[in-house]
């Protein structure tokens, strides 16, 4: 019902604004077509990751290939967009994990909207499935937390305000099934195996459908001084289950309440100062509040300073990060809920920490250095300690340790197809990415081994 009353919601905001504006097509205008597609291959290798119990995983390596194909028809400012997807997998290990997201695993519609640019000069309309990300991607980035970086989409309706001077307003809204409502085409993984289990992707991650809207402003015309606005209304709801007429349970238990729905309300604020040509800030600061006493609140802080008159064109970070949390875990009143950004964030090895990647008690101090050792080259080193500033029950008469452990990573990426001198490879790409993990007190005694995490990356443009 929430998804038809999306759809017409989408409709009623978005189509007749169109027509206010006569969009009917001229006999002489002519449609434009184009089309693409990319290859993701990586290779990830994980060891002793941490988990939301306050354990750790299993080792694991296997190989993910990610196929798309886009196709897009543009009939003066309307654009029609879509893009196909598939990603499956090869375990090496673990031996229960052979059997899931095989090929040819489950094509999926990632993104198919309509969009028309300009409207009465200043507002652009996009409805449909879509990706959005603003700010610095800490509330709005990744809609479908449920099958990690296969999709990132939103299922919206959203409109782009051009105030001029580089001020824009973002009104949107959202609406995430827990379930991919649209057509799909694949195999179901054979059950008759115990090796061969069907694997079903959860867009939210949790048995949940989410749904909301927002307002985002972003100001950049004081050169020196860019800011950023926003209030997101969010409902989290339990997911329903048609076989047997009820709301599933494991989310209620999830919440640790016996509601089948949670409202948070967030507002929050950006700020991006400039010092000096070399030194610049980053601070954001929300607040959130909802049903049954919730009051959580995130905020980031950072200097940077960077000089591209040198060699490698240093760029130093110190930054800390936080997220409020609560003695009951992340069905607490004081744990932050992600809104709708459930990124794997600072890392591959700390997102596992989170239900569904769900950041909350969270400390980061960190520091970061950027570099660029060529041209179409990039390394990044990142690193400091992590705590749980609440501690949370172990049980009745213990409780868990507030350090999480000690965090550092390495990326390296290279545009190989910008140095090369062919078309044909013009999109071509390979990174890598090692993370290790030191833990503490706040994991359980015999699961607090090492944690490490490695990627190869190969990518294909066209």
């Amino acid at each position: 019902m929430k998804r038809c009353m999306m759809m017409a919601f989408a409709l009623m905001l978005g189509l007749p604004v169109m027509a206010a504006e006569n969009v009917a097509l001229e006999d002489k205008s002519s449609a434009e077509f184009d089309f693409g597609g990319d290859l993701r291959l990586r290779y990830d290798f994980t060891n002793n990751l941490p988990d939301e119990k306050h354990g750790e995983k299993n080792h694991t390596d296997y190989a993910r290939v990610r196929t798309r194909l886009w196709g897009k028809m543009t009939v003066q400012k309307l654009e029609l967009f879509a893009r196909v997807a598939n990603e499956f997998r090869y375990y090496n290990s673990r031996e229960s994990d052979k059997g899931k997201q095989r090929f040819p695993d489950v094509t999926f519609i990632d993104n198919l909207y309509l969009k028309y640019s300009d409207l009465f000069d200043f507002v652009d309309v996009k409805i449909g499935r879509q990706e959005m990300a603003f700010g610095g991607k800490r509330i709005i980035s990744d809609g479908t937390g449920g099958d990690g970086s296969r999709s990132n989409y939103f299922d919206a309706v959203r409109l782009t305000f051009d105030f001029g001077n580089k001020r824009t307003l973002d009104a949107f809204a959202i609406y995430m099934d827990h379930e991919d409502w649209l057509p799909t085409l694949g195999h179901t993984h054979d059950a008759k195996s115990k090796h061969n289990k069907s694997y079903d992707y959860e867009t939210s991650g949790y048995d949940q459908d989410e749904y909301g809207a927002g307002l985002y402003y972003q100001d950049r015309s004081n050169g020196d001084f860019g800011w950023d606005a926003y209030y997101v209304f969010k409902v989290e709801e339990a997911a329903y289950d048609y076989d047997h007429g009820s709301f599933i349970s494991d989310w209620n238990a999830l919440q640790g309440n016996n509601d089948d729905s949670f409202t948070t309300h967030t507002f929050g604020v950006r700020l991006l100062p400039k010092f000096t040509k070399n030194l610049s800030g980053e601070a954001e600061l929300a607040v959130q509040f909802g049903d049954d006493s919730h009051l959580a609140m995130m905020a980031y802080g950072g200097l940077t300073y960077s000089r591209k008159d040198w060699a490698w064109q240093p760029k130093f970070t110190a930054a800390v990060q936080y997220m409020s949390g609560d003695e009951d875990g992340w069905a607490g009143d004081n744990a932050w809920h992600p809104v709708f950004n459930r990124e794997t964030g600072v890392g591959e090895t700390v997102a596992p920490m989170f239900p569904k990647y769900a950041y909350n008690n969270f400390l980061y101090p960190h520091i970061k250095l950027d570099l660029v050792p060529a041209e179409n080259q990039k390394l990044s080193f990142q690193t400091g300690p992590m705590f749980a500033p609440t501690t949370e029950k172990a049980s009745a008469t213990e409780d868990y340790g507030t350090f999480r452990g000690y965090y550092a990573q390495v990326k390296y990426s290279i545009a190989i197809g910008k140095m090369i001198d062919s078309p044909w490879l013009k999109g071509l790409g390979m990174a890598f990415q090692g993370e290790y993990m030191s833990k503490g007190d706040y994991f359980n005694d015999g699961e607090d081994d090492d944690a490490l995490f490695g990627r190869m990356e190969l990518t294909y443009k066209f």
